[in-house]
């Protein structure tokens, strides 16, 4: 079943959700505080919501717009529902957005250990470009410091 997304701008309001979510999602969370940063800086900050459930964020997006290009800095989506077709939807929004910015190329880093991410990210054709050594750092759950490879992808805007 495919659910039917709303997005909008991130509020105030939502970052006690936001944060749960990052929290759950990821072994080296974003702090708020570069958030609510991407926030003040304009960067394109969405989230959506499921029809059914207008009050509880599915996904969010940080997503940052340049000269002819956009930058993918955060895409998340809550762990309850991921593997619905919801990361598709975003990304298909995040590259509307792009587009309608005058975005050319759209970048990403994701970890290379990301599998599920990275298998997103090649069904909308983007491709490996690159590697940055040592990018992700952070303490697992067994108290041990991790350096992980992050992978550069990128993919033009109008396929």
């Amino acid at each position: 079943m495919k659910n039917n997304i709303i997005f909008s701008k991130i509020t105030a309001d939502d970052w006690p959700q936001i944060m749960a979510i990052e929290n759950q999602t990821y072994p080296n969370p974003w702090p708020l505080k570069v958030m609510q940063d991407c926030q003040q800086a304009g960067y394109q900050c969405i989230k959506g919501t499921v029809s059914t459930k207008p009050n509880e964020i599915a996904c969010y997006a940080f997503l940052m717009i340049g000269f002819e290009e956009s930058n993918l800095l955060n895409i998340s989506v809550n762990p309850v529902l991921q593997r619905q077709n919801i990361a598709s939807q975003l990304l298909q929004r995040l590259l509307l957005i792009s587009r309608i910015n005058h975005a050319k190329n759209i970048w990403l880093e994701v970890r290379a250990s990301n599998q599920a991410a990275i298998n997103l990210y090649e069904k909308f054709h983007f491709k490996q470009i690159g590697t940055r050594k040592h990018y992700y750092q952070y303490i697992d759950a067994s108290g041990q410091k991790i350096k992980e490879h992050a992978l550069i992808m990128s993919r033009k805007v109008n396929l």
